[in-house]
């Protein structure tokens, strides 16, 4: 049987069930210590939405010639849900383009970084500016650091 490239400049949709892998992330070189750290992270807080009674979906973006993956999407609160394991400058950018692409999918739906760790001031502010709710983990629990309202003082 033949494998039939798909390609096109019109991003669309494909259903993900609940067996297919998040990561690696098509179009990402692996990374074992990352792929590890962002598998559990979205598994502990998809358990956590669901506990809550939270309808979670998730969804491959198809593009040409890569792919890329939501995380979760919350539709109770019309979240869109990226993980992301480094929070350096440069990780940062890439994870900003990530999700604002998928987020044109997505245009009602908000923006949330779940990251593997406690994000620093630097990050909190970054994301603020940028309108993405930051998610971690601490102490069994998840933390939400939300975006500073529009007008607000730095």
């Amino acid at each position: 049987m033949e494998y039939l490239h798909v390609f096109t400049d019109r991003p669309h949709l494909a259903y993900l069930g609940p067996c297919d892998p998040a990561r690696p992330q098509p179009g990402r070189a692996p990374d074992e210590e990352a792929d590890r750290l962002e598998n559990t992270v979205l598994s502990a807080y998809l358990a956590h939405l669901e506990a809550e009674g939270h309808r979670v979906v998730r969804h491959r973006v198809v593009t040409a010639p890569e792919l890329a993956s939501t995380d979760l999407v919350d539709a109770t609160t019309d979240e869109l849900v990226m993980a992301w394991h480094r929070t350096h400058y440069l990780a940062l950018i890439a994870a900003l383009g990530v999700i604002s692409d998928c987020a044109r999918l997505f245009p009602r739906h908000r923006r949330a970084l779940l990251l593997t760790t406690a994000p620093g001031t630097f990050v909190q502010d970054f994301l603020s500016y940028h309108k993405i709710i930051a998610i971690w983990p601490e102490n069994g629990v998840f933390v939400r650091a939300e975006p500073e309202p529009e007008g607000s003082a730095p």
